[in-house]
C-alpha cells in the first residue's frame, strides 16, 4: 500500500517512522510548505518530497494520507484527499467547527473511502485499562470522571500559530480533545457543559490556556476537565468514582483501585506498549487503520466519534465566554 504525509513536523515525524515499519507499506511522498523539513524527514522513510500537498496527491497517488499539519489546515485538506479517492488519517483535533467536520464526515461517504481521526488516547493502555476497570462493574455506577493536565507549554520555532486562537483553537481543541475523548469513553454521551475559561498570556491575547469545566453525561455521572497550558507548577492525571469504588492513573503504567472493603489501595501495573517502547508510539493506530483499508473494515476511530468531541469543545468555550450551561446538541 502507497501511504503519504501532508506536514513534516513532529507529529508526521512519529507517523512516518511507524509507517515505515508496518509490512507492505510504502511512504511515497512527504509534504510540506517547508521544503527543508520534506526533505529530511522524507530522506529518513525513502519518500519524495513535495511543497505542495496538491501536487503530491497528483503525483505520488497513494492509497491513503496522514494529515498531520496545523489545526486550521485538517478539513481543506481531508476533504481534498477523499475527494482525490484517498483514504485518509487525520491528526487532532479534527477540525474547529461543526461545519467542517461535517463536511469531512460527508465526503469519506460521498467517495467511498476511510476516515479516522487520530484520537491516540484510545491505545494508551493505562486508560484502556481504566475503562476495563469501569465496564467491569466492581466500582458501581458512575460517579465522576476525571482528567487534570496543567503545565506550560513552549512554542517552538515555527510553531507560533499555535498561540493564534483563530488558527489552533487553543487549549480546548490543541490538547483537550484527547481528555474528553477520555472522560466521554467512561461516561458516555454528554447532554450539558458548564465551563469558566481564561487567556492570561499578554503576548498571546487569543489564546485560550486555562479552563475548567464539568460536563453531565445523558446516563448519569458528569466529568471534572481541569486544563493548563500556562502553569508553571505542573501536575496531570485521570480517573473515575463509581458508588462502590475508584480507580486513577499514578504516573504513566500504573493504576491505583480501590473499592469498598478493600482496606488499602490495589496497585496494577500496566505493561507498556511493545512498539511505544521503541520509539513507534503511532504504530498500532497506523496499523489499524492499514488493516480497515485493506480489510474494508469499519474506521477504528470514525469522524462521526471525533465531532463530538469539538461539538463539546466548542461548548466549553461558548459556556465559558457567556457563563450559561450549554445544552447538547448544538446547533452552528
Amino acid at each position: 500500500m502507497k501511504v503519504a504525509i501532508i506536514g513534516a513536523g513532529n507529529n508526521a515525524q512519529g507517523h512516518a517512522q511507524s509507517l515505515a515499519q508496518i509490512e507492505d507499506v510504502a511512504v511515497v511522498g512527504i509534504a510540506d510548505l517547508s521544503e527543508d523539513r520534506a526533505q529530511a524527514l522524507s530522506a529518513e522513510v525513502g519518500a519524495t518530497p513535495f511543497g505542495d500537498y496538491r501536487s503530491m496527491l497528483d503525483e505520488a497517488k497513494p492509497d491513503a494520507v496522514w494529515i498531520c499539519t496545523p489545526c486550521w489546515c485538517h478539513a481543506e485538506q481531508a476533504i481534498a484527499s477523499m475527494q482525490a479517492g484517498i483514504h485518509v488519517m487525520c491528526e487532532k483535533p479534527m477540525a474547529l467547527s461543526l461545519s467542517d467536520c461535517d463536511r469531512m464526515i460527508s465526503a469519506a461517504i460521498d467517495n467511498n473511502v476511510k476516515l479516522m481521526v487520530d484520537q491516540s488516547t484510545r491505545y494508551s493502555p493505562s486508560l484502556l485499562e481504566l475503562k476495563r476497570i469501569f465496564e467491569s462493574g466492581q466500582c458501581g455506577d458512575l460517579v465522576n470522571s476525571w482528567s487534570i493536565r496543567q503545565s506550560y507549554h513552549h512554542v517552538r520555532p515555527g510553531s507560533e500559530w499555535r498561540l493564534e486562537g483563530d488558527q489552533s483553537g487553543g487549549i480546548v481543541f490543541e490538547w483537550e480533545v484527547h481528555e474528553i475523548d477520555f472522560v466521554c469513553s467512561i461516561g458516555g454521551d454528554v447532554s450539558e457543559v458548564y465551563a469558566r475559561i481564561a487567556y492570561s498570556r499578554e503576548e498571546a491575547p487569543t489564546f485560550l490556556d486555562h479552563f475548567s469545566a464539568i460536563l453531565t453525561f445523558k446516563n448519569g455521572g458528569y466529568a471534572n476537565l481541569e486544563a493548563s497550558q500556562s502553569c508553571t507548577v505542573p501536575q496531570s492525571g485521570r480517573g473515575f468514582m463509581g458508588t462502590r469504588g475508584a480507580a486513577q492513573t499514578k504516573g504513566r503504567d500504573t493504576i491505583q483501585l480501590r473499592t469498598l472493603g478493600m482496606e488499602k489501595p490495589d496497585t496494577i501495573q500496566i505493561p507498556p506498549d511493545a512498539h511505544a517502547s521503541q520509539g513507534l508510539g503511532r504504530f498500532t493506530p497506523n496499523s489499524d487503520f492499514i488493516q480497515a483499508i485493506q480489510n474494508n473494515q469499519p474506521s477504528p476511530i470514525p469522524g462521526e466519534d471525533a465531532r463530538k468531541n469539538i461539538e463539546i469543545g466548542l461548548a466549553i468555550i461558548e459556556s465559558g465566554k457567556t457563563g450559561n450551561v450549554i445544552q447538547l446538541p448544538l446547533t452552528e
